[in-house]
């Protein structure tokens, strides 16, 4: 038997589709001398339009999941601060997507006064991602509800902001895998439970997790114009590819057509493991070391700006001992990357920012003096592993 929904509660999902179309309807306004001049141009609203009625369906549908986790039935009046964050950042990807129109206009590129925005905007985004499950869990008002808005929120902002970044320039068309990759998943789940085939519970992954991070935070950077689109279309490569790899591999185990251990780990994972995440990270420090002391001793390659090659020198050997090794691989991308760097595009440079790319997605591995990040970035989760059975 389905609960009652609260007329409050009621009310408050429809509060809440008026906060995400008017940014649509706002966007329309705003184009309209471009939609006017090229009719066409109509079709890119479209993404945002989906996004909203996208997000206020999962609302509306899933209310009687505004109850705590494991206690069906009791559900609270209102929607929570929580959710109305999510909800919130849901009404600036829809925002986000007004820009499409603009990023197809002569010059490829957005007016100048606009130039910032995209990229402010979902980094705000994904920053506030991490408001609302702190907010829920401080207020102890985890919720399915929220559960399903939070990760509706974030594949529909990865999306819309690829398609940005792609329209600029700044990332390559191939990209948008990365942002479609969620809904062939999340289709199949659905049509493997219509058809009642047995299905896994996925176990969590902080791996997974820490990846679709990455995508956020490459693609919020690439939104900035601070990169320069060579070495964003490097990272995106670099980027991708374990997510899609990921997608793959969660969904051989979704469908039982892998076997895993206990833990939920397939054979593959074990082998592949040993390598990308204890030989490889020390193969690319070693990279990095090498690579910037011939930078450094560049013999009048590269222009004298002592500054950056103090700073390319730390870098470089923070890696190497391994001290806060992923931050100094972040810190080295982004050095590598500006469009103020005196070490341009050269053999070196680029493998100096492939492999310091690489490493902020494997970690310093073995001999690690010492890795801060580590302990954020994986967080254990006791949840059990559902073995595949007959869905009912």
């Amino acid at each position: 038997m389905r609960p009652i929904i609260p007329s409050r509660l009621r009310n408050q999902s429809w509060l809440a589709a008026v906060m995400l179309f008017s940014p649509w309807l706002l966007a329309i306004v705003l184009n309209l001398p471009l939609l006017r001049r090229q009719s066409i141009m109509v079709l890119t609203l479209l993404p945002g339009l989906a996004v909203a009625v996208h997000v206020q369906h999962q609302l509306s549908r899933h209310l009687e999941g505004n109850h705590r986790l494991g206690e069906e039935g009791r559900l609270y009046t209102t929607l929570g601060a929580a959710n109305w964050i999510s909800l919130l950042r849901a009404g600036a990807i829809v925002s986000l997507a007004g820009l499409l129109p603009m990023t197809l206009l002569p010059g490829h590129g957005l007016p100048n006064g606009l130039s910032w925005a995209p990229g402010l905007v979902y980094l705000g985004i994904a920053l506030a991602d991490l408001l609302d499950g702190l907010v829920a869990r401080r207020q102890k008002r985890e919720t399915e509800l929220g559960k399903r808005l939070d990760v509706t929120t974030d594949a529909a902002g990865l999306l819309v902001a690829s398609l940005l970044a792609v329209n600029l320039g700044r990332l390559p068309a191939v990209y948008l895998l990365v942002g479609l990759a969620y809904y062939p998943f999340i289709f199949g789940i659905w049509l493997r439970q219509n058809r009642r085939q047995p299905l896994v519970a996925l176990q969590p992954r902080p791996y997974a997790r820490i990846i679709a991070g990455f995508q956020m935070g490459l693609v919020g950077m690439a939104l900035l114009p601070i990169l320069h689109p060579t070495f964003t279309v490097v990272a995106a490569y670099i980027f991708m590819m374990p997510l899609l790899v990921g997608f793959l591999r969660d969904w051989l185990v979704v469908s039982c057509r892998v076997a895993t251990d206990g833990n939920q780990q397939t054979a593959m994972e074990r082998r592949v493991g040993v390598l990308w995440m204890r030989r490889m990270p020390l193969v690319l420090r070693l990279t990095i070391l090498v690579c910037g002391a011939a930078t450094l001793v560049g013999g009048g390659v590269y222009p004298v700006h002592p500054p950056w090659h103090l700073a390319l020198g730390i870098g470089c050997l923070f890696i190497g001992i391994a001290l806060m090794g992923r931050s100094a691989a972040l810190f080295l991308t982004l050095l590598l990357g500006s469009n103020l760097s005196p070490f341009g595009m050269s053999m070196s440079a680029m493998i100096l920012f492939g492999s310091s790319a690489t490493l902020m997605l494997t970690g310093t591995g073995a001999l690690s003096l010492w890795a801060p990040e580590e302990r954020l970035l994986y967080r254990r989760n006791g949840k059990k592993v559902t073995a595949c059975s007959e869905t009912q």
